[in-house]
């Protein structure tokens, strides 16, 4: 049986000059993502056996459907959180607005990982916890888990949705929080 490579990546230049090889398509991929508006939160969930809240900076989240009414997150395998919340079986989405927006560093940098679920706006329905006042929390339990590469793709159904009908939900893009903004008519 042969063995098919792919060839390295070149760019054509317009002046005819020699082709130049480009970084891998990974690379580029990830170049383009961290350019795309997502949506941004804190994903929660707790450990099934302690009791103990774990939880994630995410802007992998997507909608799925309103029939049922469902919300999908891809989570790391690798990730601190990942077996926890697997096992727990239900996380929360909460979205925030620009005076959360402190309650993303803790659980995007470890070295700030001390300081996760110490703010007050912090509380629980049920195991799973929750930020008070955030413009949305969307509670759901884990329907369906779909590995694929390095991610688990987790589909949950919506249990309960905690809106305080706020507009200012933050989004990701060029690695920084801001908000997307209609262009001007």
């Amino acid at each position: 049986m042969s063995e098919t490579r792919a060839a390295p990546d070149r760019t054509l230049t317009h002046s005819g000059e020699q082709p130049q090889q480009q970084p891998a398509l990974d690379a580029r991929l990830k170049h383009v993502l961290r350019h795309l508006p997502a949506p941004v939160g804190v994903v929660t969930s707790f450990d099934p056996e302690t009791g103990d809240p774990v939880g994630l900076a995410m802007s992998a989240i997507m909608p799925v459907s309103l029939e049922p009414c469902s919300m999908a997150i891809a989570v790391n395998r690798s990730g601190s959180s990942h077996d926890a919340l697997v096992r727990s079986g239900e996380f929360c989405i909460n979205l925030l607005d620009s005076a959360r927006h402190g309650h993303m560093e803790p659980f995007a940098r470890p070295e700030a990982r001390a300081l996760r679920f110490t703010q007050p706006e912090w509380h629980r329905r049920g195991r799973v916890w929750f930020i008070e006042g955030a413009p949305a929390n969307i509670f759901c339990h884990i329907r369906e888990r779909v590995s694929y590469g390095t991610h688990d793709l987790l589909i949950g159904d919506v249990d309960e949705l905690v809106a305080t009908g706020g507009e200012d939900i933050l989004g990701w893009a060029n690695g920084r929080l801001g908000r997307l903004a209609p262009l001007a008519a």
